[in-house]
């Protein structure tokens, strides 16, 4: 039996490190940290539930922007878990390249609830999915505590900033696979050209636009840095370009060496 408990008290440890290191990294402020920001109540206290297009041209804009090109959208609903009083959102989201926003949350008196730094496009990544950093605070406005996802990369040699970075170098398609062929045949270009004429080349053109420049994301075009999509398997990177109306690509990369492994595109199946 005293060999057990050891055993048992040893396998406990492991386990609470696990769950940490999958929650995030967790840290409380020794001293006391205020913010004051506030949300203005006022502003949107009477705006109704629902609202028709023309009744909203009436209402407080749900939008600003600031002179350097940040936009900032406000939100709300009603938490029926706190006797369905209104509680606020305000994202800010700066303009292109940036890859990131700001994500404020605040309590119905309008004090700041919740500050979040959040990927612009989608990370399928549990438990925090777009959430790089949490900073929690009480209805006082005193920070609680502040989780860290930073580091749920770290068991890979690229990292997240190196995804990004080689996203926005790599081509869409250095080569057409038969499988490619035949769905960019089919979607793509529309029977308009035989398949021996699909080239990587070819398909790069055509898909070279204002927003696309020819890589995987153009973090200048603001369409294309919100309509990527990453989530990490293992050892590799998952990556999903959304170039609606002309279908899904989708990446496997190496996340040990930034090689692309596999490029597949999908036909677009939405009207």
């Amino acid at each position: 039996m005293k060999k057990i408990i050891p055993c048992l008290v040893f396998f406990l440890i492991i386990v609470s490190c696990s769950e940490q290191e999958k929650e995030g990294r967790i840290t409380y402020p020794k001293e006391k940290i205020q913010n004051t920001e506030k949300f203005n109540v006022k502003r949107f206290e009477n705006y109704p539930d629902v609202v028709s297009m023309e009744d909203e041209k009436k209402l407080p804009s749900r939008k600003d922007t600031l002179p350097d090109g940040t936009i900032i959208e406000y939100s709300f609903r009603d938490n029926k878990e706190d006797g369905n009083k209104r509680y606020y959102t305000k994202t800010l989201i700066p303009p292109p390249p940036a890859l990131f926003k700001k994500v404020k949350d605040f309590y119905p008196s309008g004090i700041i609830q919740k500050e979040s730094d959040v990927f612009i496009g989608e990370m399928n990544i549990e438990p925090f999915y777009n959430n790089i950093m949490v900073k929690d605070y009480d209805r006082q406005g005193y920070l609680i505590k502040i989780t860290d996802y930073a580091d749920f990369d770290k068991k890979v040699k690229i990292k997240l900033k190196d995804l990004l970075e080689i996203l926005q170098k790599e081509p869409m398609i250095r080569e057409v696979s038969d499988a490619n062929k035949e769905s960019l045949f089919l979607g793509f270009f529309n029977k308009e050209i035989t398949k021996d004429k699909i080239t990587a080349e070819r398909v790069i053109s055509e898909l070279k636009s204002n927003d696309c420049n020819g890589n995987i994301l153009n973090p200048y075009s603001d369409a294309e840095r919100k309509n990527i999509k990453i989530s990490l398997d293992k050892d590799s990177w998952i990556v999903t370009k959304d170039n609606y109306p002309g279908g899904y690509w989708d990446y496997k990369i190496d996340a040990s060496t930034g090689k692309v492994i596999s490029v597949m595109y999908r036909l677009e199946n939405r009207p």
